[in-house]
């Protein structure tokens, strides 16, 4: 109640008692003055009285009704209390059973590198006097001039010896890095994918390109070793990624020498059953001329994953005639040719209907080595979809801040 509406009660009863004592003596000739009086104020403290048990009853009212409200509140606050302690309990459980996905993920990961450093131990036995021996022995061997053209020239140069001392360092130090270079979707050059490379630095960090110990890697049987870092490098970005840009693949090249490793390909076929997960961002890739003289072993081991859901590729294309129904079955997506093989006129396939003949069985062809601006005319014209080379991008660091990760 209002303070005008306490005011307007306590005038109203004033009144009343104000008319007994003033008005009604005037009245009746019976009511003396001081009984009026009497009369009047006795009225005026009844009705003083009344108000006041009227505004004790209302108070005491009021408070039980803000008491049961805050007793409600504070049931609701103990509900919402609860239910935040169940949610904080599931989210408990969540974290948990995620770190302990990832630490079995990391786990297993750590049983592959294991093997890999157990492959470094034993490849990398002999002393390093053996291996310059060795070293020397090769480079004394007869080389054709186009092969001395491949190394790099703006590199210093390296005795084989320093070759292979700087690799068996360089994988016992971790100075195996991995390198993106991005594929694109043509006209836009909007960066769809990227291809994986690894790269070797010595103890100076100066880099030592594939051009220089690629051949020393395959003679000494460590070049099975390179690429399986390489895989896990590129694992490791993908962890990186998560969930970001669910699309982006990373294209990671297999060799011959690791699909016929019997110790370690039976494990990588193990670890990549085991991380079905990674399915959708790794596209293995093979060389047309491993995947045509590959093993029935292979062939039954990479069909599983292909039933898994991984997909291959193949680059190093030299011939265009080949069954595209057969490696479409085998669960290979991706093409890679050449822009020289593409731009070929002579070709049994017209450039024309190059990339029909290859859709026409799930396959995206990818032109590669695309180094300038008068090739990439020449390919749009052919209606390409995706393309690959230094025009678009060199390959760069997997930390380099400039790729689009």
């Amino acid at each position: 109640m209002t303070l005008l509406a306490h005011i307007l009660i306590i005038a109203t009863y004033a009144l009343i008692a104000a008319f007994v004592a003033f008005v009604l003596p005037g009245v009746f000739d019976s009511f003396e003055a001081t009984t009026a009086l009497i009369s009047g104020a006795v009225f005026f403290l009844i009705g003083l009285q009344i108000h006041t048990m009227y505004i004790w009853k209302f108070g005491k009212q009021d408070t039980v009704n803000r008491l049961l409200a805050l007793h409600q509140d504070y049931q609701v606050s103990i509900d919402k209390l609860e239910e935040s302690k169940t949610e904080l309990e599931e989210l408990r459980e969540k974290i948990y059973k995620v770190d302990n996905k990832q630490n079995t993920e990391i786990i297993s990961e750590m049983h592959v590198l294991q093997t890999l450093l157990g492959q470094v131990i034993d490849k990398s036995g002999k002393s390093l006097e053996q291996r310059a021996d060795v070293a020397e022995v090769i480079g004394n061997q007869d080389q054709s001039e186009s092969q001395r053209r491949q190394l790099n020239l703006e590199q210093k140069e390296r005795s084989d010896g320093e070759v292979l001392n700087i690799m068996h360092h360089a994988l016992e130090g971790n100075r195996v890095d991995l390198y993106l270079q991005p594929i694109v979707a043509l006209p836009s050059r909007r960066i769809i994918h990227y291809e994986s490379y690894s790269r070797v630095r010595d103890e100076e960090d100066n880099v030592i390109f594939p051009s220089q110990y690629l051949r020393l890697a395959e003679d000494s049987g460590l070049v099975g070793t390179l690429d399986n870092l390489l895989l896990f490098r590129c694992i490791q970005v993908i962890r990186r990624l998560g969930p970001r840009r669910p699309d982006l693949r990373f294209f990671c090249n297999i060799s011959s020498v690791s699909l016929n490793d019997k110790e370690f390909f039976p494990q990588f076929i193990d670890f990549m059953m085991e991380n079905n997960e990674l399915s959708d961002r790794l596209i293995f890739e093979f060389s047309q001329k491993d995947v045509l003289r590959q093993s029935p072993m292979v062939g039954r081991s990479l069909a599983t994953l292909g039933r898994r859901g991984f997909r291959f590729s193949m680059d190093h294309i030299i011939d265009l005639n080949m069954d595209l129904a057969d490696l479409s079955s085998r669960y290979f997506r991706y093409a890679k040719v050449g822009a020289n093989l593409v731009c070929d006129q002579e070709s049994d396939i017209h450039p024309d209907d190059l990339k029909e003949a290859f859709s026409r069985y799930d396959l995206d062809l990818i032109v590669e080595k695309i180094e300038n601006d008068q090739t990439i005319i020449e390919i749009l014209d052919y209606g390409m979809d995706y393309g690959q080379g230094y025009l678009f991008g060199e390959p760069r660091l997997s930390s380099d801040t400039r790729l689009d990760l």
